[in-house]
């Protein structure tokens, strides 16, 4: 054990950068684009829960989104702009971790919408992401979740 009381392996993942996201570094116009297309898909069954506000909030916060475009994009929470409109600005790789993210945001309230697959279904298309990859990120999506509520047994909160 070190100083901080952890063993080396329990520090070290063996990678350079345990967080990386390419959302980091989009351009401020594909941020907006990004967060658009995550109000509305958290817009489409009519229903915004909580659930859904925090993690476009958290989503926002993680592109380095300015506060100001932030109070932008909640104003779109109850008229969010059109699928087609936000899908033609943005490239293939926005799209695509827009899509992923996309499916956080429909399944963080425990179920998906039939609205909201039909959105998701668009994006995958737009984005070029075949059925074969969208079921696996759909598994990928269940599996994320079953590991995020793992944390609350190894603390004892459940």
């Amino acid at each position: 054990m070190d100083a901080e009381g952890l063993r080396h392996s329990e520090r070290d993942f063996g990678v350079k950068s345990v967080y990386l996201d390419l959302a980091v570094d989009f351009a401020q116009e594909d941020v907006t684009g990004y967060a658009e297309l995550m109000v509305i898909v958290a817009s489409a069954d009519g229903a915004l829960v909580k659930e859904e506000l925090a993690i476009i909030e958290a989503l926002m916060g993680r592109c380095m989104m300015h506060p100001e475009m932030r109070v932008n994009i909640r104003n779109m929470l109850e008229n969010p702009p059109a699928l087609d409109l936000v899908v033609s600005r943005l490239n293939p790789v926005v799209l695509k971790i827009a899509l992923r993210d996309a499916m956080l945001v429909a399944a963080v309230d425990g179920e998906y919408d039939d609205s909201e697959i039909k959105i998701i279904k668009a994006l995958a298309k737009a984005a070029g992401v075949r059925k074969k990859e969208l079921s696996a990120l759909f598994e990928w999506v269940k599996s994320g979740w079953e590991w995020h509520n793992e944390s609350f047994q190894h603390l004892g909160l459940l």
